[in-house]
């Protein structure tokens, strides 16, 4: 394949040793009791004013007790987390980890929807996926786009602009749930629904893309309430959290199968990457035309299985923006293109059994997948639609 030029490679990708490990100016204090009153929260804040100068406080609702403070970088330390949890009243105090897209650069020249047929969605007939919800976290979506009219069943952008600048959701969006026989110029895997959470800022920091902590946090407490049977986050960093996993066991009482992003690091170290590694997450790793690993996928023990990820054809926003070259459909690397597959394909398991639980879904991804046995490359192996559809 052809090197891309400069040109092509989208600037939202910061290189992996220019990454920081954590949001600038953001902690997140837990409280012991998950309804806490609102004085016991002033108190805290006060404490974080007089000693931090924090300027914000934003209480997560039914987020676990979960509160975010906005303070200045340089007053965060160490030695002002321990003061924190010093309190009688506080479980933990910790900064946000840093989150950012799992995409890289591809030569769309090489790419006419090979995934699909890597997959084996031609081989047999999806089931109608228009009553499933999936949830996407990401930069936004172009609702406008040909081919997701209809698709975006809900977009909350609230404090961000509506506009996807970065296109990184919309390519997501895309994968999942591009429309067939519109005449329009790509097919996703399910024939679902959209929820997007917009939880990307509409400005880079430090030249590049981070999640914003605050929206990251709100919108996995409203995915579990949102009605949706699948949660893509083709993100990730390599900074675990105490806060998250609470949230994603909430989801996974929801009844809220959640897919995640290997990450892109293995020629940089190959670290273990967040929220993939939680428990309850379906980690997914990404296989080139070869169907052998992708060289930038990441491995590891925890991986659930692998789909398609280099050379992805999928959908952009329709009007040009300063933070991509391309508009209207382009083709992206990255386990952020291999995770969609895999949610689009939990949503097609939740439309044929909509009363299985997370776990089923997850076991039944995993179970028929195209492997012989678990590798720390590959997972259980690669997704199979016709095999996962296939009669018990």
């Amino acid at each position: 394949m052809a090197t891309p030029h400069l040109s092509d490679v989208p600037t939202f990708l910061a290189p992996a040793e220019a990454r920081p490990d954590y949001a600038p100016g953001q902690i997140v204090v837990r409280f012991h009791e998950e309804g806490v009153h609102a004085e016991r929260a002033t108190d805290a804040f006060d404490l974080l004013e007089r000693q931090a100068g924090a300027h914000a406080i934003e209480p997560l609702p039914g987020g676990a007790g979960l509160t975010l403070v906005h303070l200045d970088d340089a007053a965060v330390s160490a030695e002002l987390l321990r003061t924190v949890e010093s309190s009688p009243m506080v479980a933990f105090a910790e900064r946000v980890a840093a989150r950012w897209l799992s995409a890289t650069a591809a030569d769309p020249r090489h790419n006419r929807q090979w995934g699909l047929r890597a997959i084996r969605w031609f081989d047999t007939e999806q089931p109608d996926a228009e009553s499933v919800t999936v949830a996407i976290c990401d930069t936004g979506v172009d609702a406008r786009h040909p081919d997701l009219a209809g698709a975006i069943a809900s977009y909350d952008h609230e404090g961000a602009g509506a506009t996807d600048i970065i296109g990184h959701g919309t390519h997501v969006s895309g994968i999942v749930a591009a429309r067939a026989d519109d005449a329009a110029g790509v097919v996703g895997v399910a024939g679902c629904r959209i929820a997007m959470w917009k939880v990307f800022p509409d400005e880079p920091t430090a030249g590049n893309f981070y999640v914003d902590g605050s929206r990251f946090l709100r919108a996995l407490n409203a995915a579990a309430t949102s009605g949706a049977k699948v949660l893509n986050l083709s993100l990730g960093g390599t900074q675990s959290s105490q806060a998250e996993p609470l949230l994603f066991d909430r989801l996974e009482s929801a009844g809220v199968t959640v897919v995640a992003a290997l990450g892109n690091e293995h020629e940089h170290g190959n670290p273990v990457e967040y929220p993939a590694a939680y428990e309850h997450v379906l980690a997914v790793g990404a296989v080139a035309e070869t169907n052998r690993r992708s060289p930038f996928s990441n491995t590891g023990a925890h991986i659930g299985l692998a789909a398609p990820g280099s050379n992805i054809l999928s959908t952009l926003p329709t009007d040009a923006s300063a933070f991509r070259a391309d508009t209207g459909y382009a083709a992206w690397s990255g386990t952020s293109m291999a995770t969609p597959h895999v949610a689009a394909a939990a949503a097609l398991v939740a439309a044929r059994h909509p009363d299985w639980t997370p776990a089923d879904t997850k076991e039944h991804l995993r179970t028929r997948a195209a492997g012989k046995q678990f590798t720390e490359e590959l997972g259980d192996g690669i997704l199979d639609i016709a095999a996962l559809l296939a009669s018990d």
